[in-house]
């Protein structure tokens, strides 16, 4: 007698872009039995569980399922297992058990960057990430042999023959460097757990192809405390009031429709009162005459304000829209995000206030990076891009196409807001990211989270109210030739309150460890400290070959809370107020592989 037996093909590998693999399937064997053949199920229960960890009772069960001709008896089982299991059974005289081939998913490099590449299923089917995005690319074709069997039904050894050969999957090669991932999620470890955040979001790239070099994604265990990376991918799915950091497409925006000039002076006054609700700048001043630089440098609400007002709704709409946000990045990735920007034919006066300043909008941390690179990019939107190339079974390599890029502004209008992002890390509210060496362009953020039970920005209640905070600092260098473009989120940080205090330091020292990694030259050499800009990359990263888990650092005792109020050299944007159009957070269903208990929605204002 024989019988037809299915071939898996071999799933692609994943791996990062010199080389490294971070996910591959190995070759196993599922062992299979025909109920209706076993002549002694509960001997034949005994002597497989004695073997492999297969549960006795259950497997007996599967085994009298009455009329049943199929049973898995164990999965994913190393062959030389299988073997022994077999050879036990055929010498006990019991037939019906058999076994087929199977794969096992394993990822070498361990959780490392697990949001982004995804999980599968135990029957190798893509749940999460780019293993469910491109799981059709990475599916192998199955392939078929036959086999002769013995009286008995078991399969005679040496005796298969090939009836069509399965073929594999393509391999991906990805944009993401193991080594700054590696980092990026260490960094961000480390200053969740130190500054008492709840979770906390870091992205790479280069923002000149789009190209994701890191996107790290760790968390807070509400159970244990403990904060690792999380496979869910808040990067893409999670969406969030940005704040001050959002000031960039307006003040883009009054640039480029010639509402102003890099030479205006414009009066900018403490306060603001728009119909019932009235702004203020975070710090108390006289009223000023500011260019816009200065307006962005002191993070103004007022200016930013003022000048979108100049804008108006509609064109406001058509920048944010312009810049990415409100739908999804062209990647798509499963369970991602396109964040929430309403019509404007909707907004109030007050809602346009509110949104030139970054409050009444939800978006995702990669749309804010592709933000900040049409910048860096001259004034192009660049499309983000994670798969380099993919491999075909036959070896034929094939370039995946360069970035979607469109123009969003004028290259003049670029440079414009380049120099005024150059002045908030010079003179403004990040100065203490300033780099030797390196020019940075940069923006902070600090916005108050709306409560998701009654929509305002009050957690506490009563005389004494409680705010919670989501703090980012985005930007890109070196300003002159950008070549590393930042995101960094930290959700409801407890220590440092601020976009420049809580996010700030993870980008400095991001920045600094991709200038060491990729080579970067200065563009400042001869300011003092331009030759000391050193990472310990080296030191304590990349460990090649080993799978152990990112985990937070021991830190030393906490240093005393920092009030909003006091927070150095930010602003926390007043808008505590202000109604607002955005829905809630949001965290999709099918993501695939959450992490059970965290909250990780990283706040947006209620709906």
């Amino acid at each position: 007698r024989v019988r037809l037996e299915d071939l898996p093909g071999p799933r692609g590998t994943i791996r990062d872009r010199n080389g490294v693999e971070l996910a591959l399937s190995v070759q196993l064997v599922n062992l299979i039995a025909d109920p209706k053949r076993v002549t002694d199920s509960e001997q034949a229960a005994e002597l497989v569980s004695g073997t492999i960890d297969v549960d006795r009772e259950e497997l007996l069960g599967r085994l009298n399922e009455p009329g049943s001709r199929f049973a898995y008896v164990a999965r994913q089982v190393d062959p030389r297992d299988a073997d022994e299991v077999l050879a036990a059974l055929e010498e006990a005289g019991i037939p019906g058990f058999f076994v087929e081939d199977s794969q096992e998913r394993v990822n070498p490099a361990g959780s490392l960057a697990s949001a982004i590449v995804g999980r599968t299923d135990i029957d190798g089917t893509g749940t999460s990430g780019l293993e469910k995005a491109l799981d059709d690319e990475l599916t192998g074709t199955p392939g078929e042999r036959v086999v002769e069997l013995a009286p008995g039904g078991s399969t005679i050894a040496n005796a298969a023959r090939l009836a069509a050969p399965a073929v594999a999957g393509d391999d991906l090669t990805l944009t993401l460097d193991r080594t700054l991932q590696y980092e990026a999620e260490r960094q961000l470890v480390d200053a969740v757990d130190k500054q008492g955040a709840k979770s906390g979001v870091a992205i790479v790239g280069d923002p000149r192809t789009g190209e994701l070099l890191a996107v790290a994604n760790v968390a807070r265990s509400p159970e244990t405390d403990e904060v690792s990376p999380v496979a869910y991918n808040m990067a893409f799915a999670a969406s969030f009031e940005a704040g001050s950091v959002m000031k960039l497409v307006t003040v883009a925006g009054a640039y480029e429709d010639n509402e102003t000039n890099p030479d205006e002076q414009i009066t900018v006054p403490w306060r603001l009162q728009v119909e019932d609700h009235e702004y203020s700048d975070h710090d108390w001043h006289p009223t000023e005459q500011w260019r816009v630089d200065d307006i962005v440098a002191q993070s103004s609400n007022i200016g930013t304000v003022m000048l979108g007002q100049r804008l108006g709704p509609t064109a406001l709409e058509g920048y944010l829209r312009g810049f990415g946000f409100g739908s999804p990045t062209p990647l798509n990735l499963p369970g991602e995000s396109g964040g929430i920007v309403s019509s404007s034919d909707d907004w109030y006066p007050t809602d346009l206030a509110s949104i030139s300043i970054g409050q009444g909008i939800a978006v995702t941390p990669i749309q804010l990076w592709s933000a900040y690179n049409v910048i860096a990019n001259d004034g192009s939107y660049v499309a983000p891009r994670l798969v380099e190339e993919t491999t075909k079974a036959d070896g034929t390599v094939e370039t995946t196409e360069q970035s979607e890029q469109r123009r969003v502004i004028r290259p003049e209008v670029a440079t414009w807001m380049n120099s005024a992002l150059q002045h908030v890390v010079d003179d403004g509210t990040a100065q203490a990211s300033q780099i030797p060496g390196y020019t940075v362009a940069a923006k902070t953020g600090t916005a108050r989270k709306p409560n998701p039970e009654n929509g305002s920005y009050d957690w506490g209640g009563g005389s004494d109210p409680s705010y919670r905070y989501t703090t980012v600092f985005s930007g890109f260098l070196p300003a002159s030739d950008p070549r590393i473009s930042i995101t960094v989120l930290l959700d409801e940080p407890t220590n440092a309150l601020s976009g420049a205090t809580a996010a700030g330091p993870v980008f400095n020292s991001l920045a600094k460890s991709g200038l060491n990694h990729l080579r970067i030259p200065p563009d400042r050499p001869n300011l003092p400290g331009a030759d000391q800009v050193t990472t310990d990359v080296a030191a304590g990263a990349d460990p090649e070959g080993t799978d152990e888990p990112v985990r937070a650092t021991p830190a030393p005792a906490a240093a005393p809370r920092e009030s909003a109020d006091d927070a150095s050299g930010d602003e926390t944007d007043e808008a505590d107020e202000v109604p607002s159009d955005a829905g809630a957070a949001e965290t999709p269903e099918d993501q695939g592989d959450p992490t059970e208990g965290f909250d990780l929605a990283l706040g947006g204002a209620d709906g």
